[in-house]
């Protein structure tokens, strides 16, 4: 493996509707074959020399020397007979995959506490830690409370990171500049990208969460391969990172305010001004109150977990709360199908936690608001890296960007 290109200065990367087209390294920039090829991987994960072909649209004349080409740099690796392509009589192929080119840092920011993980681009995830975050009253303060925090994290990293990936709840412009949080009140006019790279002297690459959820799905999870599908983040607000024909559905304002879009025309005043936003009917906000309304115990910290839990115990108005939850959660995933024929649905968040009751439930309810005529129903599932996919897509955002892939 030849010695990698120098690594430019620390800087700011929001991706966009436009994410940047250039390839890790210089040689492969304005290469055309060399661009369809990486895309082609990312789309649809290891292949063969001859799937690749047939993927990415280089004739298999010259396929050969386009992968030669970036195996030589090391943007490319081949993994072990049996890993990826399709099988074919006679010698089995060793499959292309993204080469490690050194660990990605990851940085999400939600409500009250940070996530720092340092992430391997094969999604091996060497350190993760929570860090709880004091109360701020200004986007200064929570600047320096999470920066202190990711360096407290990452300092003792050896290897020198090549990217960082930082998902945060908010509306933001190509700049990186921080316009609007609906879950975060003192996040608008944070600087917390700059002041990152700044911090880790190398290239922060800022993502919407719910996206980055998704991005972490199509590298690691459960959607590597799969061209269509929806990442829902529900737990305080709600956001989705909703992939279409291979691409990450996006906006001008990078926004994925999915949460608020009304579903109840003389519903409950939401914190983004609007009533009957899906927000205040299936976020957590919404299960605390209802919980107090039933007269749960603990209401204020109620949660999917605990609800389950005590409905499980035979408590007939848990049972009463939970289904309403379910049947909650069940109006935007109908709406979402209803409109973008989204086949698959992947539930993170605190929400994961509530379990099959739970899900057989949220299943029923879409099954029974779907429209009949469609003669079909999205799948629904829980996410499977629970503990993990918030870094894993922060990271995933990071890998995105470094590749130059588009997604």
């Amino acid at each position: 493996m030849t010695a990698t290109a120098p690594r430019p200065g620390p800087r700011v990367v929001a991706l966009g509707p436009r994410p940047e087209t250039g390839l890790l390294s210089t040689t492969a920039v304005g290469s055309t074959n060399r661009a369809r090829v990486l895309q082609a991987l990312a789309d649809h994960g290891p292949l063969s020399r001859a799937d690749l072909a047939r993927h990415s649209g280089v004739t298999r004349a010259s396929i050969g020397g386009v992968a030669a080409g970036l195996l030589t740099e090391g943007v490319l690796h081949e993994l072990e007979s049996g890993t990826g392509g399709s099988r074919r009589i006679g010698k089995p192929s060793r499959p292309l995959w993204f080469a490690d080119r050194g660990p990605l840092g990851a940085v999400v920011l939600q409500p009250g506490v940070v996530e720092v993980g340092v992430v391997a681009s094969d999604g091996r995830v060497s350190v993760r830690e929570s860090v709880a975050l004091p109360p701020v009253r200004s986007a200064a303060e929570l600047d320096a409370a999470a920066v202190d925090a990711v360096r407290t994290v990452l300092g003792p990293t050896r290897q020198p990171l090549i990217a960082v990936g930082l998902a945060l709840p908010g509306f933001f412009g190509p700049d990186g500049e921080i316009l609007v949080s609906t879950t975060i009140d003192t996040l608008p006019g944070s600087r917390l990208p700059a002041l990152l790279a700044a911090a880790t002297g190398t290239t922060v690459v800022l993502e919407d969460d719910a996206r980055a959820l998704a991005l972490g799905q199509r590298w690691f999870g459960q959607a590597r391969g799969v061209r269509d599908f929806a990442a829902l983040q529900i737990g305080a607000g709600i956001g989705a990172g909703i992939m279409l024909d291979g691409r990450l559905l996006r906006g001008p304002l990078v926004a994925s305010e999915v949460g608020h879009m009304t579903v109840d025309h003389d519903g409950e005043l939401c914190r983004c001004g609007q009533r009957g936003c899906w927000e205040t009917l299936a976020s957590s906000r919404w299960l605390h109150r209802r919980s107090e309304q039933a007269g749960l115990p603990e209401p204020e910290t109620m949660t999917p977990r605990r609800l389950t839990e005590l409905a499980d115990t035979g408590d007939p108005a848990a049972a009463e709360v939970l289904d309403d939850y379910a049947g909650h959660v069940a109006l935007g995933i109908v709406n979402l199908f209803h409109v973008l024929s989204i086949p698959l649905f992947i539930l993170h968040g605190p929400i994961v936690e509530a379990g099959p009751r739970f899900l057989d439930r949220l299943r029923e309810h879409v099954a029974a608001r779907t429209m009949s005529a469609l003669n079909a129903l999205p799948t629904i599932t829980m996410d499977e890296n629970a503990t993990r996919s918030g870094v894993l897509g922060a990271a995933a955002a990071a890998i995105t960007h470094q590749l130059g892939v588009s997604l």
